[in-house]
């Protein structure tokens, strides 16, 4: 092992005059008052939504509010490579402290990447196979797959230290970096994905809904308020479910699966909502981890085709790791605007 480890000093990053790079080491003050400010704000914001969401009987006995609550836990963990930087840099510089954020480097990306497929997957789920996800989705088994996801992408983003690979000690591997850069690179193009399949199918089954709004049978004054079956057999896609407008008298009589009563006006607000859940779910993906992707995939790049340290890159690695601070304070924000229940209960 020592021998691998003096022959792997080549596959740490360094900085301009040759030394170990240290990652923890803060040079700029704005940049500290930054980071606090974002802590002092975030903190308290996240904590009360998830202290919310726990004590609420009423709230915590739905599935979707249990991945709710995973993508809040996953905000804080951005907090404590944050917090322990601030100490490190403010009154306690030792090398325990560093070895503590290199564990910690790339976990809070990871793990919020992870709870937002986990939460739009169940979206996935109840939009395609209704039945089975309300017979399936519980709460309990919600927090299992939560839980035992979580624990395997921290294995896996921690892999070169749990199995001994690497020492864990205050410096930066680029095997650990290479590890980190294709775990959120999967996480990051799946969740993408997914939002995008979930934006859609919610369209077709708003389109199903209501074949066209100028159909004239099914309408009365603009607001007519109608009356749609929605048959639901066996696993049966979303594309092949029938939807069929009726008379609220033939409503009544009729032995369907589902009843559900839109109004127009309503199903625009629907619409609406469903645009501003891609914007929002895109974008907080896009602020957490992609530039930190971008980061990792440039310096590595920059190594394979100069043959050299790329030292200029460093100072970059702050701004670029700890961007997602910015998305956990505004977050929050955005759940409790669009969540009412959740803000009634705060």
């Amino acid at each position: 092992m020592n021998g691998s480890c003096d022959q792997g000093d080549s596959a740490l990053v360094r900085t301009l005059t040759g030394d170990i790079f240290n990652p923890v080491h803060l040079d700029e003050t704005t940049f500290a008052i930054a980071q606090f400010a974002c802590c002092l704000v975030g903190i308290p914001l996240n904590l009360s939504i998830a202290i919310t969401l726990i004590r609420h009987r009423r709230l915590r006995k739905k599935p979707r509010n249990i991945f709710l609550l995973g993508i809040i836990l996953s905000n804080l963990s951005f907090f404590i490579p944050a917090v322990i930087k601030l100490t490190y840099w403010g009154f306690y510089p030792v090398e325990s402290l560093c070895r503590v954020y290199v564990a910690l480097v790339g976990v809070p990306q990871g793990l919020l990447s992870l709870n937002m497929f986990l939460a739009v997957a169940d979206r996935y789920l109840a939009i395609n196979h209704p039945l089975l996800h309300r017979k399936k989705m519980t709460v309990r088994f919600a927090s299992i797959v939560i839980i035992l996801s979580s624990i395997s992408t921290v294995f896996f983003l921690k892999f070169v230290y749990i199995v001994g690979l690497a020492p864990l000690r205050c410096e930066v591997w680029l095997v650990h970096a290479k590890i980190i850069l294709m775990i959120l690179t999967l996480l990051f193009l799946s969740c993408a994905t997914l939002h995008l399949v979930v934006y859609r199918q919610t369209k077709i089954l708003l389109g199903t809904i209501f074949p066209s709004t100028n159909d004239a049978a099914g309408q009365r004054n603009g607001n007519q308020m109608e009356c749609i079956e929605l048959a639901v057999i066996g696993n049966e896609s979303l594309n092949e479910r029938v939807s069929t407008p009726i008379t609220n008298d033939e409503c009544s009589s009729i032995r369907t699966s589902m009843s559900i009563h839109v109004n127009r006006r309503k199903l625009s607000q629907i619409d609406l909502e469903t645009t501003r859940t891609l914007i929002s779910g895109l974008t907080s993906l896009f602020i957490t981890t992609l530039p930190p992707m971008i980061f990792v995939s440039s310096f590595l790049a920059c190594r394979l085709v100069s043959q050299s340290d790329c030292s200029h890159f460093n100072w970059l690695a702050p701004y670029m790791i700890e961007l997602g601070l910015i998305n956990v304070v505004c977050s929050p924000l955005i759940i409790l605007i669009r969540n009412k229940d959740l803000r009634t209960a705060l």
